[in-house]
């Protein structure tokens, strides 16, 4: 008989359970935040209140099968019949939070699922024609995803992004920090917010830091903050950054060795470049996280991503003397941290 169990202690059946359940799962979340469940029930919590509260007729049976897979997946907490919203769900999924996360839920549904249901007809067939909004490298497609990226940055991803900054030595006497790709140039802004004597560059395409000038605007930080508005791989970066940041934005460098070796000339001596991507490993098979968020992407020919130590081999050749590499957990999974250092000349 096959046992129950490898010698690693997992159970060589569990990711076919898991697959099973997996579109479940999203399909529970994205009708909870399409359905504004989360404001629902932060007014009203039995069945028969709940079901008043939606539009149309409701089937009570069905709401409460609902309710009940919203609870087991972390969504709303049950007691004595009546549901709540989960701790969660109270802080991400209310319209009305500044880290409200269900628009972006939306959006990276439709960008990661749209192929998965004609795989096979893909395989077959080959990449189809991609609209011009679904296009990643199209100024358009990130104007709209931008707004949605403001509140993940507010959860939690902006703090960790000045707690790498501060990690560094450097950090202490930087006075000149530039977020490359800066979407709504939060992590930036909490940068600066520690390091009161601190000025900063967000560079993006002009549609994108249109919204990044309205975030800094709310934060107060419009005398700390300029701008370079352009294509990183044809507008002029300007000089004198102690620290320049990069996160997930780095996918469209159209020549490697003239874009990284921009970027070291653009530091002062003994500045740094920070690097957050994903890198992948076992022949592009892992880490899983990327591997299938990328999968519906890719099967439309849109396969932007790194290798792990890629960005790293970049910085070498571009003339960084000191390059590092290590791992980093992020909410979606581990990504690969690179940190180059400029020497003095």
């Amino acid at each position: 008989m096959t046992p129950l169990f490898d010698t690693n202690g997992k159970n060589p059946m569990a990711p076919v359970f898991e697959a099973l359940q997996g579109p479940v799962r999203m399909a529970v979340l994205k009708a909870a935040v399409e359905m504004g469940m989360a404001d629902i029930l932060a007014r009203v919590s039995t069945p028969e209140d709940i079901a008043a509260a939606l539009p149309g007729e409701t089937d009570l049976a069905n709401l409460t099968h609902f309710l009940d897979s919203m609870a087991g997946i972390g969504l709303a907490v049950k007691h004595e019949g009546s549901y709540l919203n989960s701790p969660f769900a109270e802080t991400s999924l209310r319209t009305e939070r500044p880290v409200y996360l269900g628009d972006m839920v939306l959006n990276l549904s439709r960008m990661q699922h749209r192929n998965i249901h004609k795989i096979e007809a893909l395989v077959q067939g080959g990449p189809p024609p991609v609209k011009k909004e679904d296009r990643l490298a199209d100024e358009s497609k990130w104007q709209a995803s931008v707004k949605h990226l403001a509140p993940y940055q507010r959860a939690g991803i902006a703090a960790l992004a000045a707690d790498t900054i501060d990690a560094l030595p450097e950090c202490k006497s930087a006075s000149k920090i530039m977020d490359i790709g800066c979407g709504p140039g939060l992590m930036c802004m909490e940068v600066l917010k520690r390091h009161p004597a601190m000025e900063g560059v967000l560079f993006d395409l002009p549609a994108i830091i249109g919204l990044a000038e309205k975030e800094v605007e709310k934060e107060g930080m419009a005398s700390r903050v300029s701008y370079i508005k352009g294509d990183y791989n044809t507008t002029e970066f300007g000089d004198g950054y102690d620290i320049i940041w990069a996160s997930h934005n780095l996918y469209y460098v159209k020549e490697a060795p003239a874009f990284f070796s921009r970027l070291h000339t653009a530091l002062n001596d003994d500045g740094v470049f920070v690097s957050l991507h994903e890198g992948t490993t076992g022949e592009g098979t892992a880490p899983e996280h990327v591997v299938l968020s990328r999968l519906s992407l890719a099967l439309e020919g849109q396969n932007y991503v790194f290798k792990k130590g890629e960005i790293a081999e970049h910085l070498r050749s571009a003339g960084f003397e000191s390059v590092e590499t290590s791992p980093l957990t992020l909410p979606v999974g581990e990504v690969e941290l690179t940190i180059a250092r400029k020497q003095r000349g």
